[in-house]
């Protein structure tokens, strides 16, 4: 059965306004929300995740956090939360895309930060839009063994900020589900300097699946 990330009340007001409607005979707008419904449970549908993690091969691997494609890859970027030396990789998701948003490594949440201020068009890149991103958008630190992996949400202008389900201190697994981004938006990942990027501008990847990076002497 195909699951959504609306919340669990939103169904149940929507099931009473239904019910209402069809009771006073007002079926034609009941078949307008009906139709709306179904459009926005489709476009907040959640994957099925059956994956089991496996610490030991995947050690050293950092996976797509979302599934979108890559727009930007900036090196040698220094970011106030995240540390310095680091690989800046913007992902843009599409609304028509799976909006959750899963762990990429197995990992502490570290920080948490809802800034949220200035959004942008998701295909357009970050960097010649907001300058610098420090004090803006959504910051989840993740701490990998000491070292800091860094995730900031953008909202695109036609979509929402990202529902984050998890608070500093919580701990997870690759591909744990963390939140969603309703009708998607960009996210930057922060990788430190020992990660080789295996992705290039224009690649698609996918959520918890896509390697995004490696430590170059991992073995």
């Amino acid at each position: 059965m195909l699951k959504s990330y609306l919340p669990a009340k939103f169904n149940t007001l929507a099931a009473i306004l239904f019910f209402i409607f069809w009771v006073i005979g007002f079926y034609k707008t009941l078949s307008f929300l009906v139709i709306a419904y179904v459009v926005l449970y489709i476009a907040l549908r959640k994957s099925r995740n059956d994956f089991r993690d496996e610490p030991v091969t995947t050690r050293g691997v950092i996976f797509s956090p979302v599934n979108g494609r890559i727009i930007h890859i900036e090196p040698n970027v220094s970011h106030g939360l995240y540390g310095e030396q680091l690989t800046e990789i913007q992902i843009m998701i599409s609304w028509w895309k799976e909006v959750g948003i899963v762990l990429p490594l197995s990992c502490e949440i570290k920080n948490l930060l809802v800034l949220k201020g200035q959004s942008f068009f998701r295909y357009i890149k970050a960097i010649e839009i907001i300058g610098t991103k420090e004090g803006k958008g959504v910051s989840l630190a993740l701490d990998n063994r000491g070292e800091c992996i860094g995730l900031t949400f953008f909202k695109c202008k036609l979509g929402l900020w990202p529902e984050i389900l998890v608070m500093p201190g919580d701990r997870g697994g690759r591909r744990v589900n963390i939140g969603y981004f309703p009708f998607g938006g960009t996210v930057m990942l922060y990788l430190p300097k020992k990660y080789e990027i295996l992705v290039k501008i224009d690649d698609e990847v996918t959520a918890g699946e896509s390697i995004v990076a490696v430590v170059q002497d991992n073995n």
